[in-house]
């Protein structure tokens, strides 16, 4: 982890990247292994752009993961490692994000565990990143001056990541567009203010305050039958608090979908930007074999992504 947060500056609402310190932040979660290998690549890291280390924000130790990656051609040089434990040592809070009967278990708490670790670190500029999606062309966190988000065009979600960000901040939803990328960009100087506004408006720590702002909304067949959960996303919430603070620039993230590891290449090279999992089963998405230290198949699946991004050039 950077131990010396060295200031943005700013001039004329431009953001001046001298200086500054930058890490992309993967969330890594044991299952996720396998996608945290393959979105290392060279083939994928070399579209993010202007950003100097990565950091594993994981609950699986330093220990067992470096191996991994080095198993793959990855080199950890500029890696950092934070742990979730470090997270629920000082955020137990996170933990007020874990309602009972929720059909999804953990997943709102996933998020508070990522909006936390923005609080740990000590990075200028983090972009905020779930490694089931691999860039495919170039993206440039910070663009001419200013803080630029890929967005999903015209895209709509749940009431209630929007309804959380009207309750915890003060306003509606500030572009029909969607932040949901995978790939979000926040500026430590912007996330400070964040925790300060929400603890001064709502009078509690500032992850309570984003939760307690979260409407329940009852369940429906065949998720349920009327018991009241709550949807959230950290990344509309975090993207709609940095346009009310400054000017943004946006660029249009084109997702190819796949619901087959088979289907994982078929994706349009001169259309596409991302490609992404959504294969509903988890069992047959990517896989790590922790007793035979080794991805199934890992070869094959990117040789079908090579082929088809060698289609482009």
């Amino acid at each position: 982890m950077c131990q010396h947060l060295r200031k943005t500056c700013r001039h004329s609402n431009t953001i001046i990247i001298n200086n500054m310190t930058s890490a992309k932040i993967l969330y890594l979660a044991r299952y996720r292994v396998p996608h945290a290998i393959m979105s290392l690549q060279p083939e994928f890291t070399q579209h993010l752009i202007g950003v100097d280390r990565t950091c594993i924000a994981s609950p699986v130790p330093k220990d067992e993961l470096w191996p991994v990656f080095e198993q793959y051609g990855i080199d950890t040089s500029k890696f950092d490692y934070a742990p979730d434990s470090e997270i629920y040592r000082i955020y137990p809070e996170v933990n007020d994000w874990v309602f009972e009967g929720d059909y999804r278990t953990f997943w709102l708490r996933q998020q508070a565990i990522k909006f936390a670790f923005l609080d740990y670190l000590d990075y200028d500029l983090m972009i905020m990143h779930d490694c089931d999606c691999l860039l495919i062309k170039d993206y440039e966190p910070i663009k001419n001056g200013k803080l630029n988000f890929m967005v999903l065009e015209n895209e709509r979600h749940s009431w209630g990541y929007y309804e959380s960000i009207k309750n915890a901040l003060g306003f509606e939803r500030l572009t029909p567009h969607c932040f949901i990328s995978e790939f979000v960009p926040v500026l430590k100087k912007d996330f400070n203010d964040l925790v300060k506004f929400l603890e001064e408006k709502h009078n509690k720590k500032w992850l309570n305050a984003m939760i307690d702002s979260c409407p329940p909304e009852p369940t429906v067949p065949p998720w349920g039958n009327g018991e009241l959960i709550r949807w959230f996303s950290e990344y509309e919430f975090i993207g709609n608090w940095a346009m009310s603070r400054q000017d943004i620039t946006m660029e249009y993230q084109r997702r190819y979908h796949y619901d087959n590891m088979e289907k994982i290449g078929d994706f349009d090279p001169a259309y596409h930007t991302a490609v992404c999992d959504a294969i509903p089963d988890l069992r047959f998405s990517l896989q790590y074999d922790w007793d035979k230290k080794e991805i199934p198949k890992f070869d094959y699946y990117m040789d079908k992504i090579r082929e088809r991004l060698a289609r482009r050039t």
